[in-house]
């Protein structure tokens, strides 16, 4: 007797479809305790996963697990998931999105959808070419809010831990989002926001049109921690949000990307607010994030932000980052806000060339900014020694009451008219002195900021417009 029981609990660890439960799936998935297994099977995963979502769903399973090492799904979509999908790790589990299996103008356009609950996608691999078989935007991770009540279950956690996503960038057919958290394209985006929290942890995002896309309302948390972007069109774009953001330890990569338009490629994190934003956002990036510029176009930027439309109150603060440049890059910026009051930029080290590191202005109000006074910015204790540029901080047109404060490496400020209190400026030959102001001004001479926001912002909007009809 002891021996029968031996040899049946051996061979369901060897056919493990023999010990499934009655989930109502194929014998690929597997109720192993409390915990879902998905095996490979021939002729592609996505119903099997699928099956394997629905049933977590029902019957209250909070673990997910992709066992083989290779799996290849079209669209997945799951409502109300509290749980994990995972895999074994990066290196040990790959999920393909296949080519020409995403109906992107139809019901979908997203390959791993998430309505409301508290999802984690974990340890593993996704690869994405084309995906598309109609239409041409898909995202690859998508947490939204409910589309079926929309005002009532907008709330929804997603977390992305150990994850490598990698595209094909402008090899491939289609625009394609790695990770996106929005209100659902069938909800009112203005006064429906979706709520709740995203994190992206430890995770490396390649050759993708866009990194991660956030528009939460109502005081949500976005992080992105020690996680690495390449090749990306726009790697972390925050649009018409009130969240509360810190992005943290990451190594981005910027201006890296050749062959895209609307300046696309040349920024590495972009924050955009519009009329129909809430009245407050705050954003903190610290902690050394290294942003890399890849020297592809002469004028990069690392964090470009700006306001039009309404003027809301955002909190800025950048601190305790590096910053490298590269000579190629004659007319960009590491740090440029438009129409932004009230930050801080502390504690940088600004190495190599850049058109200029800071840079702040009031933005053209004939192209839709609000020309407001920009004021309460403190650029201290950062380091510009090692910095090549002609110009290290810029303070343009509108810009009044912001400080420069003193021991930053002689930094060359340009474009004060004696209304910002400049303590230390090579360009003014005098160390020390109160308000003093330089003869030239010099803001990005071959860039027009105005012109690149509102491209970038248009391409983001033109491709959640076009999700959104596609629904």
């Amino acid at each position: 007797m002891f021996r029968l029981i031996l040899l049946l609990s051996v061979a369901m660890s060897v056919f493990p479809a023999l010990a499934q439960d009655n989930l109502g799936c194929s014998n690929s998935v597997v109720l192993n305790g409390g915990k879902i297994e998905v095996y490979a099977a021939d002729g592609g995963d996505t119903e099997n996963i699928q099956c394997a979502l629905d049933a977590a769903v029902s019957g209250g399973f909070r673990d997910v697990f992709l066992v083989s090492f290779e799996f290849e799904i079209s669209e997945l979509s799951a409502r109300g998931f509290v749980g994990d999908l995972r895999g074994a790790s990066k290196a040990s589990t790959t999920v393909r999105i296949a080519d020409n299996s995403m109906s992107c103008d139809s019901a979908s356009g997203v390959a791993m959808e998430f309505i409301g609950g508290n999802v984690g996608i974990r340890n593993m691999s996704i690869s994405v070419g084309s995906p598309c078989e109609s239409g041409s935007t898909a995202s690859v991770v998508a947490f939204y809010s409910d589309p079926n009540s929309c005002a009532d279950n907008r709330t929804v956690f997603g977390n992305v831990d150990r994850v490598v996503m990698s595209g094909t960038g402008v090899d491939g057919s289609d625009q394609v989002v790695g990770v996106k958290m929005d209100s659902h394209p069938d909800c009112d985006s203005t006064t429906q926001k979706v709520l709740g929290t995203l994190k992206v942890n430890r995770s490396e995002l390649n050759k993708l049109d866009y990194g991660v896309l956030t528009s939460i309302g109502g005081g949500g948390q976005v992080d992105v921690n020690y996680s690495t972007f390449s090749e990306v069109g726009l790697p972390i774009s925050i649009i018409d949000a009130y969240q509360s953001t810190t992005i943290l330890g990451n190594t981005i990569n910027f201006n890296d990307v050749a062959g895209y338009s609307s300046g696309l490629g040349t920024t590495g994190v972009f924050l955009a607010s519009t009329a129909d934003s809430p009245s407050n956002n705050a954003t903190t990036i610290k902690g050394a994030n290294k942003f890399v510029d890849g020297g592809v176009s002469s004028s990069g930027i690392a964090v470009l932000g700006g306001q039009s439309g309404k003027s809301i109150s955002h909190a800025v603060a950048i601190s305790d980052n590096i910053f490298e440049g590269n000579d190629a890059n004659s007319s960009g910026s590491g740090i440029a806000f438009l129409d932004t009051s009230n930050g801080f930029v502390s504690g940088n080290r600004f190495k190599g060339a850049s058109g200029v590191w800071v840079d702040l202005a009031s933005g053209d109000s004939s192209q839709g900014f609000l020309g407001s006074v920009v004021s309460g910015w403190a650029i201290v204790a950062n380091i510009f020694g090692p910095s090549t540029a002609a110009t290290d901080i810029s303070l343009g047109s509108g810009t009044e009451g912001n400080i420069v404060g003193r021991s930053q490496g002689s930094p060359v400020v340009s474009g004060d008219t004696a209304n910002n209190d400049v303590l230390e400026s090579a360009s003014s030959g005098s160390r020390f002195s109160s308000r003093a102001a330089s003869s030239s001004f010099s803001r990005s001479p071959n860039v027009n900021l105005d012109e690149l926001f509102f491209a970038q912002l248009n391409t983001i909007r033109g491709h959640a417009q076009r999700e959104a009809v596609a629904r």
